[in-house]
């Protein structure tokens, strides 16, 4: 799992160059509470995809993707 998370940018993005894992960790947030974030898009500057998040999202629920994933 490659998931790649951009903390300082506002919103927070999230990287992937694999469509399925980007929606596999949005049905974990969801799981979480975290509902706020866009649609998984290609990413024009680098190869794979992205999506936004506009909820508080945490570096803990992250390793907690990590841990469980």
């Amino acid at each position: 799992m490659s998931i790649t998370i951009d903390w300082g940018s506002l919103p927070i993005t999230v990287k992937s160059e694999e469509k399925e894992e980007l929606n596999d960790f949005l049905k974990f947030l969801k799981n979480k509470g975290i509902k706020k974030h866009s649609i998984i898009m290609d990413n024009r500057k680098e190869k794979g995809f992205l999506f936004f998040i506009y909820s508080k999202f945490n570096k803990e629920t992250y390793d907690k993707w990590k841990y469980e994933g």
